[in-house]
């Protein structure tokens, strides 16, 4: 009987690679996700701004709580927390520790003063409890953010996958984010 061991560097270099099942999952994925927002968008009826930001305010606590969740999880924590737990070891723990104690707070404390002034958005309470430059200033703070948080966000899953999946395109492509076109326009000038 012969059979054949693959040496642990082998089994090291297959997975560093996509394989055929990897792509499959990769392409449901995708397309899940195009048919589930093609379906909403088409054929879920009208749509008005409170329906759409707000749910009509009778959705159910468990996809309130997914949308809430990947909209803050990005490819940024998949990829570092292991890191982050591996260097730290169980440090990692105060933080979850710190989500679950501040979870009860903000349902006590927070939600109940946005319903009972009928907002949505904590740049209405700004604005309606200080003044209109307070909002501006803290929509401003939250702008910038978001200019250097997000080519971060879309360069390291790219750079991921590109790894994975031996595709360097993806990494070009996600270089040319508005930030980066912004400061080769400025290098030329």
């Amino acid at each position: 009987m012969n059979t054949t061991i693959a040496s642990v560097q082998d089994v090291i270099n297959s997975l560093e690679r996509f394989g055929v099942a990897d792509y499959v999952v990769f392409v449901l994925m995708l397309a899940v996700c195009a048919v589930i927002g093609i379906y909403y968008g088409f054929f879920d009826g009208e749509v008005t701004a409170a329906k759409y930001l707000d749910g009509g305010k009778n959705m159910n606590t468990f996809p309130v709580s997914l949308s809430l969740i990947a909209s803050i999880i990005s490819g940024i924590t998949l990829l570092g927390t292991p890191t982050e737990i591996y260097v730290y070891g169980g440090q990692y723990v105060y933080f979850c520790i710190g989500i679950f104690l501040m979870t009860p707070l903000v349902n006590k404390a927070y939600i109940p003063v946005f319903r009972e002034l009928g907002i949505s958005f904590t740049y209405e309470y700004l604005q309606r409890r200080f003044n209109k430059k307070v909002r501006l200033l803290g929509s401003m703070l939250f702008i910038v953010k978001q200019v250097v948080w997000l080519p971060i966000v879309m360069y390291v899953p790219a750079l991921a996958f590109s790894l994975a999946a031996d595709c360097m395109q993806i990494v070009e492509s996600s270089e040319r984010s508005p930030k980066r076109r912004y400061y080769e326009q400025e290098s030329r000038v």
